[in-house]
């Protein structure tokens, strides 16, 4: 369900959210769920500012129960530091509502209940989207660390399997409370989203070098001509440290030079990104020389 644009970013419902919102709205919480809503765009839109001041373009934001998802067009997997940073930014934005909560709490005379559902809701998100599981924020600082020792592919399957491991536990916890008479939809529908959204992203994984060539055939198409980007690495440099200097509308070629300064190979830029994706950020940019 498409709501708007926000700052020139699309802002769109899963389906699921919008159920939850009903649901709550259903309940007579009508106040609760209006301010779930905004914690939950405040939430994403902390990261999209975060991805923005990395130079990445956020073209859309869809909101889920208990988050959401950015979708940003530049590859975010050529650095996982950034992708770390940029997932860091919701849960800590959270927080920081928190704290400004609490001041208010203590000093001005504002609606008690509110305030608190303020409070808890915030604390709840943040703790929650920490959890290191894909597609939370906390898997995808999983997924960053685990992608500079074994590439961003493994890393992504690895995190998408934690993420599948909780929603199993959120569903069978849905269960037990349904045997004691105490049924959590909220639970059911967190379960559901989070076994798909995981199974989405490792699904995502494979086709990530594809996309990265398919946008720059586009590119090539568009402009009908790319210059070619040269680049001198020295051949113990690390694939991350390459990947910093690509720039857009530029196909790049790496000349591998030895430490007495003898060219030793070339290696373009489709085989750096396809390594640092199923390899590592790490590997030296000799071992792609044959």
């Amino acid at each position: 369900m498409h709501l708007g644009r926000v700052l020139g970013v699309k802002i769109t419902f899963n389906w699921l959210f919008f159920f939850l919102l009903f649901f709550y709205a259903l309940l007579g919480r009508l106040m609760e769920t209006i301010i779930l809503f905004f914690i939950v765009l405040l939430h994403e839109f902390s990261h999209t500012i975060v991805a923005r001041g990395y130079g990445l373009t956020v073209r859309e934001v869809e909101l889920y129960p208990f988050g959401g998802m950015a979708k940003i067009d530049d590859l975010l997997e050529y650095d996982p530091s950034v992708e770390s940073r940029v997932a860091l930014a919701g849960p800590l934005f959270n927080l920081f509502l928190v704290g400004v909560s609490i001041v208010l709490y203590t000093n001005f005379n504002l609606p008690e209940d509110s305030l608190l559902f303020f409070i808890r809701s915030n604390l709840l998100i943040a703790f929650f989207n920490l959890l290191p599981s894909l597609p939370l924020d906390g898997g995808r600082i999983l997924r960053a660390s685990l992608s500079k020792r074994f590439g961003y592919r493994k890393a992504t399957y690895q995190a998408a399997l934690s993420g599948k491991i909780l929603a199993f536990i959120l569903f069978i916890i849905s269960l037990v409370t349904l045997y004691y008479s105490a049924f959590n939809l909220s639970l059911v529908l967190v379960a559901l989203f989070l076994f798909f959204a995981a199974q989405k992203e490792q699904s995502q994984a494979a086709y990530v070098f594809v996309r990265y060539l398919a946008r720059k055939h586009k590119e090539l198409d568009r402009e009908k001509i790319l210059n070619a980007g040269y680049l001198v690495a020295a051949e113990d440099t690390p694939l991350k440290e390459i990947v910093k200097k690509f720039t857009p509308k530029n196909y790049h070629l790496i000349l591998v030079i030895s430490s007495g300064y003898r060219i030793k190979g070339t290696v373009t830029e489709g085989q750096i990104i396809d390594a640092v994706l199923n390899r590592s950020v790490h590997l030296p940019v000799r071992n792609l020389l044959k």
